[in-house]
């Protein structure tokens, strides 16, 4: 009998131990398997410079996790997916979002992006045709006052397209009035007001009607020294003409202004005369020199006692008339 009384303790303390043992495994598995809550994922959110005040993110997370979230450093409050923010300020904002599981908390996931909803400065034209223009080939040329900037050109009223400075483009051959525009893009997609040109084109002409065009351009000016124009007729009709005359000449200021052609260039015309005939087949083109006929010529003055620094990087328009016959 008091070796049966002995024994009930010993095994009312096992079974204990055994009770305990499952509480252990199967009432608190998270707890007691000290893993981490996972993260939240960002799947979805505005670009890196938005061009909106407003701002929506799509967020995923474990089951059964709830979301903490935190703009710009305010209090973490509740927020479940998806996020939406309005009125948002121009300038950098950070979205912080923990998940909490179980009574334990996941690392922050952030995002930072930049608000800009203002638009960038129009760009500054500062060659464009010259008005009137007898050249079928334009060039345009801008500069901004924000840096970081790419640019898209409409030429003749024409969808935009993306373009940089300078911007050659040829513009049809009717008489009339014709035009370019230029506009900013910003990193954010903001559009600028566009810059824009609108000039007269006008055919050299003969006596006959016949038209054509020339289009040329010359580099490399420096003080003293003639540069030939490198030019071009075309003949846009559906017979040779002959060509009896060509004059070249220069718009009154450059572009940007400042140096003045009347002061600071010489002009030697082409040899292009009733004498010196230049034939140009039906719908085709020749480029001097050709049958005799030579380049005109441009000279920058040489003037030693004038500051010609003015002139440094200057573009000028260039006019072309003359005569051509069947």
């Amino acid at each position: 009998m008091k070796t049966r009384t002995k024994a009930k303790p010993a095994a009312l303390l096992l079974l204990g131990l055994f009770v305990a043992l499952l509480l252990a495994v199967h009432g608190m598995p998270v707890l007691a398997s000290g893993t981490s809550v996972v993260a939240p994922s960002i799947t979805s959110r505005p670009p890196d410079r938005s061009g909106s005040t407003s701002a929506t993110f799509t967020v995923s997370t474990a089951p059964g996790a709830r979301l903490q979230c935190s703009l710009d450093g305010a209090v973490f409050t509740a927020c479940s997916s998806p996020l939406g923010f309005t009125g948002l300020a121009q300038g950098a904002h950070t979205l912080a979002i923990t998940a909490i599981l179980a009574g334990k908390e996941s690392d922050q996931t952030t995002y930072s992006w930049v608000v800009d909803s203002v638009a960038p400065p129009a760009p500054i034209l500062e060659v464009t045709g010259a008005d009137p223009s007898s050249t079928a080939t334009n060039v345009a040329e801008w500069t901004s006052a924000e840096a970081g900037l790419t640019f898209s050109c409409s030429p003749e009223n024409g969808p935009w397209v993306p373009c940089t400075s300078p911007f050659t483009w040829r513009s049809t051959t009717s008489d009339g009035q014709h035009h370019f525009a230029v506009r900013a893009v910003d990193a954010a997609g903001n559009l600028s007001a566009p810059a824009s040109s609108t000039f007269a084109y006008e055919t050299a002409r003969s006596a006959g009607g016949l038209p054509f065009t020339v289009t040329g351009s010359v580099t490399g000016l420096v003080p003293g020294v003639w540069r030939p124009v490198v030019a071009t007729v075309h003949n846009p009709n559906p017979m040779a003409i002959r060509v009896t005359a060509l004059r070249l000449a220069i718009g009154a200021d450059s572009r940007p202004a400042g140096c003045r052609t009347a002061t600071n260039l010489e002009l030697r015309q082409s040899t292009i005369s009733p004498g010196v005939v230049l034939t140009v087949p039906a719908g085709r083109s020749v480029t001097l020199p050709a049958q005799g006929a030579t380049n005109p010529r441009i000279r920058l003055v040489d003037l030693p006692t004038v500051n010609q620094d003015v002139c440094k990087g200057k573009s000028f328009a260039l006019i072309w008339s003359g005569t051509a016959s069947g």
